[in-house]
């Protein structure tokens, strides 16, 4: 097994997803083990693969009630691109949540294209459509650029300060 692993990097790679998947066989998954116990390399391979699935397992967003206000931030830093998965997420959670006041926390993301402000706008009318109101929280300088470029900053409510925000919504 020790010379499959170290001259096939695609069995390699499928042996460890099937370990991480829990769907390698009983004598197989224990001569994997003995392995990557013995063989640094492969320990520290695996363990980055580990920590990649785990990673990726995370949730870009999350939502936290502060009174009738629900407040979503980004977990890690983001960008509201038409290919990120952070926009995805956001749209995902406006269109099936029903919350009529919603607060958008953007101090992580570092930048926003047309597609994040088609989305944003979205998500914004659909708050509107639902007798609803959307605000924004600290938009970093260039994400804050863009929107007083696109005025978006004059239809959709800006704060700095976050109490400031939540009493906005009494």
């Amino acid at each position: 097994m020790e010379n499959t692993f170290h001259t096939d990097t695609v069995a390699r790679e499928r042996t460890i997803a099937r370990y991480l998947a829990r769907t390698l066989g009983g004598s197989a998954s224990e001569e994997f083990e003995n392995h990557y116990l013995c063989c640094d390399g492969c320990f520290e391979e695996m363990r980055a693969a580990e920590l990649l699935i785990w990673g990726l397992g995370q949730p870009a967003i999350e939502s936290v009630r502060a009174g009738d206000v629900t407040v979503i931030r980004f977990t890690g830093s983001a960008e509201l691109t038409s290919s990120s998965s952070e926009l995805s997420a956001l749209v995902q959670m406006m269109d099936t949540r029903g919350d009529t006041k919603v607060l958008i926390d953007l101090q992580r993301v570092s930048r926003i294209d047309s597609s994040g402000l088609g989305k944003l706008m979205q998500c914004y009318t659909h708050a509107v459509r639902n007798a609803g109101v959307l605000k924004l929280l600290q938009p970093t300088p260039q994400v804050k650029r863009v929107l007083s470029l696109t005025k978006i900053d004059s239809v959709v409510p800006t704060f700095e300060d976050e109490a400031v925000a939540l009493q906005s919504f009494q």
